[in-house]
């Protein structure tokens, strides 16, 4: 996959080291001189000194031949500006932006971003989702698409113990990617036969997914 990312701060760096490590074409966009001879001495991405905002840099990196941008600045302008030229002027399929403050997300969304993670709200979310339902654990929500991925933890005395997937009889809107028992991914088959403590990754909509977790979650009354 090529992909472009612009910014290699506290966000933007682990990302290249991992998509760099997982073999995709990688080109990097950062102002900053030492950050890119850093990536330049940690990874094989192409790196570009400059800014994300700057129409002539894009040119320069051929953005029309990416499939991918990831806009990852500490600097909202300049991510909602990326975001508009990937799409308005490359039409790049998929456009991943992040924000660094909460009240511009919708602002980012409607330049052309197609996913926005706002950091500080998505680790206030995660302590919350912790404090408030240890068992259900919120991976990744796209609250515009109504789209979301939860991992559940089925309780020990859980009203589905002994049930196989197949029985579940969950909507058809939401999928099953993978049962965690253990430290043991096991394939979502019909017949898996579900244990207390085991955990189910499920995705889909929003609506969805949360009437299966409460299923998952729920206890035999005695």
């Amino acid at each position: 996959m090529r992909i472009l990312l612009i910014g290699a701060g506290d966000v933007g760096m682990p990302i290249i080291h991992h998509l760099s490590e997982e073999g995709h074409l990688l080109t990097v966009i950062e102002s900053d001189e030492e950050k890119c001879r850093e990536i330049s001495e940690h990874s094989d991405a192409a790196i570009f000194n400059g800014s994300g905002a700057d129409l002539e840099i894009w040119r320069d990196v051929e953005a029309e031949k990416m499939d991918a941008l990831l806009a990852l600045t500490n600097d909202d302008e300049i991510n909602l500006v990326a975001c508009q030229i990937a799409k308005k002027e490359f039409g790049i399929p998929l456009v991943i932006a992040r924000a660094h403050q909460p009240e511009n997300i919708e602002k980012i969304r409607e330049a052309g971003a197609d996913i926005v993670i706002c950091p500080s709200q998505e680790i206030r979310r995660l302590f919350l989702n912790a404090l408030e339902s240890p068992e259900l654990e919120t991976i990744y929500e796209n609250m515009a698409a109504g789209f979301k991925i939860v991992r559940v933890t089925i309780p020990l005395n859980g009203s589905v113990v002994g049930r196989t997937l197949g029985q579940l009889n969950i909507p058809e809107e939401c999928k099953i990617i993978g049962v965690f028992r253990g430290n043991r991914l096991i394939y979502p088959d019909e017949s898996l036969m579900l244990k207390g403590g085991d955990s189910v990754m499920l995705y889909g909509s929003a609506e969805a997914v949360e009437e299966a977790a409460e299923k998952l979650r729920s206890v035999e009354v005695t």
